[in-house]
């Protein structure tokens, strides 16, 4: 062997080795490190003996407390929480307005929808955890096994996934069969099917459509669907009418069979999916900037990514939500079961940075123009 040969591979060696002595202590150097700062975490949080928080409404006030108590049982605290059920679109009015005037934010930590949450991002309404991967995988190493997607893209360390909704059809099986459903969302339109459904008053899963389909031909697909003027009406209202043989069928969130069926299982509830596209919507929790107890919000906002938190959040009578990402729970895991037997792939905002500018471009002005004739469109309102 040429010296030059033998010197080159005598240093390739002695890196390999430096690399099998010093890894090891490098990541137990970490491991401790995290577990420094999550102590701290905690301690900062005991200090500060409680938490300003707004959660999901349809976890109501007994989720909220069952919540509270798990989170102290898990951290050995005693923090109060100061809970304020509510939705996104009614709060962030809101939550802009403190901000524009320079006012200390109500919450600590905050449920976020997706409508919302670069929006506030942006606004530099969220604050950054730092070094959250590590904090993360001592709190919940499940969520961690699926970081980039637990707090994804431009997210990243803003907002935590704390939930999932997939958007589904549910049925009045008395009525009708699965088979007999419209396949795709452009068969929802076909003049056969009206009267089967109402239309619910938001546009949640029809800015989806987009990420498929070019935004003229979209436009006159989702202007089919109020051709036969479909009463508009929220999903709890139009199921009940459902139940009752008014509707058919009808556009609504994956956790409402598990609900009424928890109540009733003779309730005469199906689930199915459109085959063209079934969007994935994620609930997120986020820390205020200038929160008042910010070690209390952060370790709020990563522990309700957990599988722990999220048996909370599936609780049938809850109605909040699942989180099949972590497919932890009961309905988490029946959902995907359903979904994967019929070869049903998921959409989100978070699966792709085109995507994610999709969602962004909404919120632009040529976007903003779009949503309202969207919105009329499904509505059959003039704009």
């Amino acid at each position: 062997m040429k010296p030059a040969r033998r010197k080159t591979l005598l240093v390739v060696v002695s890196l390999v080795l430096m690399s099998w002595l010093v890894s090891p202590n490098t990541a137990i150097a970490a491991d401790q490190t995290s577990k420094q700062q999550l102590q701290q975490l905690i301690e900062g949080a005991r200090k500060e003996g409680q938490l300003n928080v707004s959660l999901v409404s349809s976890l109501t006030e007994a989720g909220a407390r069952e919540l509270n108590d798990d989170f102290n049982r898990r951290f050995n605290l005693n923090v109060k929480f100061n809970t304020t059920l509510g939705e996104t679109t009614r709060q962030f009015p809101r939550v802009m307005e403190e901000l524009n005037m320079g006012l200390p934010p109500s919450f600590d930590s905050m449920y976020m929808s997706e409508t919302y949450i670069v929006h506030l991002i942006k606004a530099g309404g969220v604050e950054k955890i730092a070094n959250w991967r590590p904090l993360l995988k001592e709190i919940s190493p499940e969520a961690y096994q699926v970081a980039n997607q637990v707090s994804p893209l431009d997210l990243d360390g803003y907002a935590f996934l704390w939930g999932t909704r997939a958007k589904v059809i549910n049925y009045n099986t008395d009525l009708i069969s699965e088979k007999e459903l419209p396949p795709t969302h452009v068969e929802l339109g076909d003049p056969k099917y009206a009267g089967a459904y109402f239309m619910p008053p938001f546009i949640t899963e029809a800015e989806y459509g987009i990420l498929l389909y070019p935004k003229a031909r979209w436009l006159e697909i989702v202007r089919s669907w109020s051709q036969s003027k479909p009463p508009i009406l929220n999903y709890e209202a139009g199921l009940q009418r459902m139940f009752l043989g008014e509707f058919k069928f009808a556009q609504s969130n994956d956790y409402y069979m598990f609900k009424h069926k928890g109540r009733d299982p003779k309730t005469p509830i199906g689930l199915a999916f459109f085959k063209d596209f079934t969007p994935l919507t994620y609930a997120w929790h986020v820390t205020r900037t200038r929160a008042k107890n910010p070690n209390a919000a952060k370790l709020f906002t990563l522990w309700s990514t957990s599988p722990e938190a999220n048996r909370v959040f599936e609780k049938l009578e809850y109605s909040a939500t699942g989180n099949l990402l972590l497919n932890t729970g009961p309905m988490s895991r029946q959902i995907k079961e359903a979904l994967d037997k019929r070869n049903i792939k998921l959409i989100s905002w978070w699966d792709s940075q085109k995507n994610a500018d999709v969602l962004e471009w909404y919120a632009s002005e040529e976007g903003r123009t779009y949503k309202k004739e969207l919105s009329a469109a499904q509505t059959g309102r003039r704009r």
